[in-house]
């Protein structure tokens, strides 16, 4: 299929487990600068990356564990406990009186804290989960008399910024997937099939967060279940992983969203399945925009089987394609002791460093009798101008705080934070 393949064999699994505390590498920018791509720089224990490690690698506060439940603590799109703005007792409920439901703790924190409460009392506004958000921005799926609508929220001012995308009907939080664009002026929102006005078809809302209005409405001939935008432009691409309908054919897509016409397509991501849905569990850009990151998981609960003493890991693989061709480069096997349907996605999704140059994911090796849990850093591919390789070395000497401090012009500062004038 075109990808190199990393190697993972029982003689690394044996050392991974015994040399945990010898393969911290003090220097690693230095080691960096020796090795090729798609090198393994750094492995370490979970535990030895929560007590200090994280930052050490240049993922500074990056949390790759989350106890939390999709359906009640957290959603597919958003961790609370990630987010550090929950403070609440997992075994009690806000609202004690409320029938309990999915999403539920999530809800209640968001209508407890950040919808006015003339919405929620009086016009009978209840959050039901959370569909994206980015940065600073959160997009809410609310309903009112068995109509859903989102809306919009400022994290960092703590206001709430209105109310968008009525629908006439209540769909479940769990069938809607949405993506802010990269400039935060759009959001873009997949409904599931539903109803003869549709054919049995999926379709995409597009929407300006400015004026709250639709601006284009996608009737798809195939289904989507994950898209993500490219960071090097304002809202007019990305990424989309079909599955279409007839028969068992799947491609990764680069799309232009004005007229939504492919730009370039992969009709051979992701070999291991037949069908992206429902193996992909997660699309995301690197932070330069160079990759896309697809994140594939078996689909059998683990819930039962953990319980077991000879369980089995389940598999897991992440694909990285080319963001210009949608060509895929790389393939990772790894194994986890989670549940792809309960746990939260933190647990296995990959995670970027603030240079952008490295990514780092959790993969389970048997120890004995237990379970090791190791974080795994690998060197991505960086692009060869000369600027790119800049931004790399001088993010990896500040930290971002001190990047918006430095005597530089505004738009070098934001090409050194990856907010570059969009193309």
């Amino acid at each position: 299929m075109g990808a190199e393949e990393s190697k993972n064999t029982d003689d690394n699994c044996c050392s991974g487990c015994s040399s945990t505390e010898s393969d911290h590498f003090p220097n690693m920018c230095r080691k960096e600068l020796d090795t090729t791509t798609w090198t393994l720089l750094h492995q370490c224990s979970l535990e030895r990356w929560n007590d200090g490690q994280s930052d050490e690698s240049g993922f500074p506060g990056v949390l790759l564990r989350c106890d939390g439940l999709v359906h009640k603590d957290c959603s597919f799109s958003f961790c609370m406990s990630h987010q550090g703005i929950i403070n609440i007792n997992r075994s009690a409920s806000i609202f004690s009186f409320r029938k309990r439901s999915k999403f539920a703790k999530m809800a209640e924190h968001f209508e407890y804290n950040h919808i006015p409460a003339q919405m929620s009392s009086i016009n009978h506004f209840h959050v039901k989960s959370v569909i994206c958000y980015s940065d600073r921005l959160v997009v809410l799926h609310i309903s009112r008399n068995t109509n859903s609508q989102f809306g919009l929220l400022d994290l960092h001012v703590n206001k709430f910024l209105g109310i968008f995308g009525k629908q006439a009907v209540e769909y479940q939080s769990e069938a809607l997937v949405g993506h802010l664009s990269p400039d935060q002026t759009r959001c873009l929102i997949r409904f599931p099939r539903l109803g003869p006005r549709y054919q049995d078809i999926a379709f995409l809302h597009l929407y300006d967060l400015a004026t709250k209005g639709l601006l284009k409405e996608i009737c798809l001939t195939y289904d989507v279940y994950h898209f993500c935008f490219d960071p090097r432009f304002t809202w007019n691409r990305v990424a989309v992983a079909k599955d279409y309908l007839q028969g068992h054919g799947k491609s990764l897509d680069l799309v232009q969203v004005g007229s939504w016409q492919s730009v370039a397509t992969n009709a051979h991501a992701c070999e291991t399945q037949p069908r992206f849905h429902p193996f992909l569990k997660d699309l995301c850009y690197s932070h330069d925009g160079c990759f896309v990151i697809a994140t594939l998981l078996d689909v059998n609960c683990f819930c039962r089987e953990k319980r077991l003493r000879n369980h089995r890991p389940i598999g897991c693989a992440i694909y990285v394609s080319n963001g210009d061709t949608a060509e895929t480069l790389y393939y990772i096997p790894f194994s986890r002791y989670i549940c792809p349907q309960h746990n939260c996605p933190v647990n296995y999704k990959p995670v970027f460093s603030v240079c952008g140059n490295r990514m780092a994911f959790v993969q389970d090796l048997p120890c004995e009798q237990n379970v090791m849990s190791l974080v795994q850093v690998y060197k991505l591919p960086s692009a060869l101008s000369l600027q790119s390789k800049c931004r790399v070395i001088i993010l990896q000497s500040f930290t971002p705080e001190c990047v918006t401090s430095l005597p530089l012009p505004q738009k070098l500062i934001d090409y050194l934070l990856f907010r570059p004038e969009y193309n």
